[in-house]
């Protein structure tokens, strides 16, 4: 049986005079990945801002996230506790100089640093996460001194370490170069298919799209310079 995920039902979100989600509606079942394809602007990260709590237009529409609506009760935890994240703005977020592993640990208290002591089991299943990402080799070095690449798949292990049910992936390959992109692409089929994690992945590259994904949510723009959101299998 399928779980329903995330639903949006008409959703729109204005800035003045300004459109950038119209009337869109959404549903996300257990079991699918999907990509989210659309130009710079057309309102992909706003619609990821209604999922992660950072939007406050979220309680002004019809959107319900792990079966309860939001606004009715839920904190900004429950919701960082269920979802992992990987963009570019918090990957520079982490300016302090700690180590790689410390990283991949912080997912554990969504913490950008890691300010709390860490259980045995914890310290276990991040390193099978390293290792299963190939990024074992990193994890004594300090974060800052990895290349940008490097830092992006630390970031990976850190969103999967407590297992959520969703991972959202924000132009995950941006800023890379040919060999980190497919390493990033790589790694993401391995969470794809050896995990009950399901991805969100947003680009608006049409050839970066991972073989693990099942469904699209595409931004077209319109002649009148806003954009149609419609659905597709993959």
């Amino acid at each position: 049986m399928q779980i329903i995920t995330i639903i949006m039902k008409n959703v729109t979100i204005k800035y003045e005079n300004t459109t950038v989600l119209d009337n869109v509606s959404w549903t996300m079942r257990s079991g699918e990945n999907w990509i989210i394809l659309g130009p710079n602007g057309c309102g992909k990260t706003t619609l990821l801002n209604l999922i992660t709590g950072d939007n406050p237009q979220a309680y002004a529409n019809e959107i319900y996230l792990f079966g309860q609506r939001r606004g009715s009760g839920e904190s900004i935890w429950d919701i960082k506790r269920r979802t992992g994240m990987i963009s570019s703005e918090l990957q520079i977020r982490f300016r302090k100089p700690i180590t790689a592993f410390e990283v991949v640990l912080s997912g554990f208290f969504d913490s950008v640093g890691l300010y709390r002591d860490y259980t045995s089991e914890q310290k276990e299943t991040a390193e099978q996460w390293v290792e299963i990402l190939g990024v074992a080799d990193k994890s004594d070095r300090v974060f800052n001194q990895l290349s940008y690449g490097e830092q992006r798949m630390q970031l990976l292990a850190r969103s999967m370490v407590k297992v959520p049910r969703i991972l959202i992936l924000d132009e995950p390959c941006q800023g890379l170069d040919r060999t980190n992109r497919q390493r990033i692409l790589d790694a993401i089929e391995v969470v794809g298919h050896q995990s009950k994690t399901n991805i969100i992945y947003v680009t608006h590259y049409p050839h970066e799209i991972p073989a693990c994904m099942t469904r699209m949510l595409l931004f077209e723009e319109q002649h009148d310079g806003g954009y149609a959101v419609t659905q597709r299998n993959l």
